[in-house]
């Protein structure tokens, strides 16, 4: 078992630390975020909390999970060793930045988690070493090897369609509770949206196939991709995309 630590204790920390206790690994966080802290150190017995330097010093491998504008003056200084990995989850710190603020460390990579890392089926884009991440998070999670950083702010930028599908489910299910009422018009298109795209879950094409199996000729699933189509639904996509890569 592993010797880890965590800079910054929010939200995907904690997730990273939920999956990752339960597997026997010695786990140390800071109290950047004192309440996520404590509630990790009740809930595990491996989970110990103390200051940025002793988090450092104790670990094989460390985690920063820091906002972005306040990493800087939280990790310089830190006595980061030649021989430790750091894994970094900060949208849009380079991973020079990183050599620099980590310095001697030479065994820096990014990651892209979400939360769905806690109890598994997360995606995990990564780049450029992947193995230690897959060793401790797969085969639970499928790990991602990039080919570039600039893949990587690629994959960050993805992950808002998330929030662009949850929009339009919204959307559509406040459209319908106006007629049938909101908690059977949540639970219609909800089940409707997770059962359909399940489908097609082991292929490659899934959603394609999806639309195209919907979508034939005379139904109104077809009018609907229409129309998305005619508004230009894709070009404004693809563009929206492109401006959130960092």
């Amino acid at each position: 078992m592993a010797e880890l630590g965590f800079i910054g204790t929010g939200h995907m920390a904690a997730a990273m630390v939920r999956h990752l206790a339960p597997k026997g690994h010695q786990i140390t966080v800071t109290e950047r975020n004192a309440g996520v802290a404590q509630a990790l150190a009740s809930e595990f017995p491996s989970v110990r909390i103390a200051g940025p330097a002793e988090v450092v010093a104790a670990a094989e491998t460390v985690f920063l999970c820091l906002r972005p504008e306040v990493a800087e003056d939280a990790l310089r200084g830190l006595p980061f060793r030649a021989d430790q990995t750091v894994i970094s989850v900060m949208a849009g710190v380079s991973l020079r930045t990183l050599t620099g603020w980590c310095a001697p460390s030479e065994r820096i990579t990014l990651m892209l988690p979400m939360e769905l890392i806690q109890r598994g089926g997360c995606p995990i884009a990564a780049w450029p070493d992947v193995e230690p991440i897959g060793r401790l998070f797969a085969p639970e999670n499928p790990v991602i090897a990039l080919d570039s950083e600039s893949d990587l702010s690629a994959c960050f930028a993805a992950t808002t369609l998330v929030s662009a599908i949850a929009e339009t489910l919204d959307v559509g299910a406040d459209w319908l509770g106006q007629r049938i009422g909101p908690t059977a018009a949540q639970t219609f298109v909800g089940e409707l949206a997770t059962g359909m795209l399940a489908i097609h879950a082991d292929d490659p094409a899934r959603f394609g196939r999806l639309r195209d199996s919907l979508a034939t000729p005379g139904t109104l699933n077809l009018a609907m991709v229409q129309e998305l189509r005619r508004l230009g639904l894709a070009d404004r996509l693809r563009a929206t995309l492109s401006t959130l890569e960092r």
